[in-house]
């Protein structure tokens, strides 16, 4: 439901407009880094799938809201819980209790974890079963809100730290200034004890990996105090989001998908996100966004008109205000006091000063002050005694703030399903400093499960960044759609200015694409760019083809060429 009036901003504003540094030349450096990220993910959404998928492309019913006016727009509101949706879906008969555990620990009051699972639960001919997914440390909780828990000696819950921020914003962050980004760590989630050097993306012999991005170490997205579910002094927080789907590219990726009417309708959210394969069905998330953005382009009312959708900027994921009357405390204390925003605004208001909807919390803190003499789980929710932290989570939604944008009738025609193309054409699907690939493919990261993961499936799809004037850098093109036997690409383009040259040949890799839920199998192409002196600076798409294709659409935003980083971004 449109709630309000829009008025634009001309940049991608930082989630919650989050003002983290004193210094205006590097928070201006932070603005403009995150404007080029986010117009690069929107022009990656609205380009969509057209070489590996059908009914997949040019969904230009999403738009970007830095380029478009957006006077007659308006503002909605999606909410949805936190609590990982997916349990219960495949889990009917499963006890609160073991949901809960499931939830906070991926393990239930038992010790065991999650069962198998429908490997495509979209086709109910396919018997075949795979573990439950995400995996990763706190993998499950794939409801863009992650957190973590730190009990006592008694093993009662004195903390709980609950997070929406998405791990591109603080990829970004670091790419900045590393020393601002453990500061804030420190001071978010109460640590001074947390070390720069913890952050550091190491390879598997303990070498810190040097992101030729910046000249400085690379960042360590799962490093000690961003990992699991269980904090303590020595390890464990919850500082951003982790879970492969949980990215803010990927959402802007699922609205834009969701913009196009389909055959199957859209009474169903299911049936609509099996048809246009984006997310997972029986997440509280996935499918009610993406149903709510298709009924916005294509109203079930015939007499409403269509209208165009976007995330609303400042594009994000947020917490809300908890129901404080569903918590009760001994003598009666009132639970508001337990709850600290540590990052985020409790509201917002565009530039005419239009308020947008709902909460803008990235960050909350859940603790009973040490004086009151009672814990957190001396506490009740609806009436039953607080074990886990997932009982608090399920007191408050998360939230999406999306624009809709009116259109004179009629709106798009209905595409099909989405599907499988006759013949695939290559698809450069991420691009990495080279190092830093190696060392986060070579990383195996633990899970309930016990499934084989590795670090890159926590990588982002930030462009890395090239000066121009540099010589033979190394860098590795991930890609899908090669011909069997994996060939070289016949043609391999960054656009004018910029010369690339394979240094060896595809092998597959196998790690979850950011934002996917679980990993496949891709191929890894070491390549060396080298950019001319006078090279235009910008985002550059990258055009690769097969041998005996003709390739006409290049994947967007993949390299970034820019002016060098200046030595006071530390």
């Amino acid at each position: 439901m449109i709630t309000s009036k829009a008025s634009q901003w001309t940049t991608f504003q930082t989630p919650a407009c989050q003002v983290d540094f004193t210094d205006s030349k590097l928070q201006g450096r932070m603005n403009q880094l995150w404007n080029t990220n986010l117009s690069g993910f929107t022009r990656q959404g609205i380009t969509g799938n057209p070489w590996t998928a059908t009914n997949s492309s040019d969904q230009t019913w999403y738009f970007d809201p830095t380029t478009t006016d957006t006077s007659e727009g308006g503002y909605a509101q999606i909410i949805w819980s936190p609590v990982p949706g997916r349990i219960k879906y495949y889990f009917p008969n499963i006890s609160n209790a073991n949901m809960w555990s499931l939830a906070d620990t991926g393990y239930d009051t038992t010790g065991a974890t999650f069962g198998q699972i429908p490997a495509d639960p979209c086709d109910s001919s396919d018997t075949s079963k795979i573990p439950y997914g995400p995996y990763g440390p706190r993998g499950w909780q794939d409801e863009y809100c992650e957190w973590s828990i730190t009990r006592n000696a008694a093993g009662k819950i004195v903390r709980i730290d609950f997070t929406c921020e998405n791990p591109e914003y603080w990829n970004t962050l670091w790419m900045v200034s590393p020393q601002r980004v453990v500061e804030l760590y420190r001071e978010t989630l109460d640590k001074p004890q947390i070390a720069l050097e913890d952050l550091y993306l190491r390879d598997p012999t303990g070498n810190v990996v040097i992101d030729a991005s910046t000249g400085r170490p690379a960042y360590d997205p799962l490093n000690k105090w961003n990992r699991g579910t269980a904090s303590s002094a020595t390890a464990g927080g919850a500082m951003h989001l982790t879970s492969t789907p949980n990215t803010l590219q990927t959402e802007i990726g699922l609205g834009s998908t969701a913009t196009t009417p389909r055959t199957s309708g859209n009474s169903n959210p299911n049936t609509l996100i099996c048809c246009a394969q984006y997310g997972q069905i029986g997440r509280n998330s996935d499918p009610h966004i993406g149903q709510s953005v298709n009924q916005t382009v294509t109203p079930p009312n015939p007499a409403l008109s269509p209208a165009k959708a976007t995330l609303a900027n400042p594009p994000g994921l947020y917490i809300q205000t908890p129901n404080f009357g569903r918590i009760t405390a001994p003598g009666g204390v009132d639970p508001r006091t337990f709850w600290t925003v540590k990052r985020g605004q409790q509201s917002l208001t565009d530039p005419a000063g239009n308020p947008l909807p709902g909460n803008f919390i990235l960050h909350a803190v859940f603790a009973v002050p040490p004086e009151l003499g009672f814990t957190i789980s001396d506490l009740q929710v609806d009436g039953v005694p607080v074990q886990w932290a997932a009982q608090i989570a399920q007191t408050f939604s998360m939230q999406i703030a999306a624009m809709a944008l009116p259109q004179p009738k009629p709106g798009p025609a209905a595409q099909g399903c989405a599907g499988s193309p006759a013949v695939s054409q290559a698809q450069a699907l991420q691009l990495f400093n080279t190092p830093v690939f190696n060392a986060m493919i070579a990383t195996p990261i633990a899970n309930p499960v016990g499934q084989p993961m590795n670090l890159a499936s926590n990588s982002t799809m930030i462009a890395p960044h090239i000066e121009p004037g540099a010589r033979a850098r190394r860098l590795t093109l991930v890609l899908t759609g090669l011909l069997n036997p994996p060939q070289l690409p016949t043609t391999l383009s960054f656009g004018p200015g910029v010369s690339v040259d394979a240094a060896g040949a595809p092998r597959a890799v196998t790690y979850a694409i950011p934002g996917n839920t679980y990993p496949s199998t891709s191929y890894a192409l070491d390549v060396f760019v080298s950019v001319d002196p006078d090279a235009a600076p910008g985002l550059r798409d990258v055009l690769v083809g097969n041998p005996g294709q003709t390739p006409t659409i290049a994947t967007p935003a993949l390299l970034n060429v820019v002016d060098p980083v200046t030595k006071d971004m530390v």
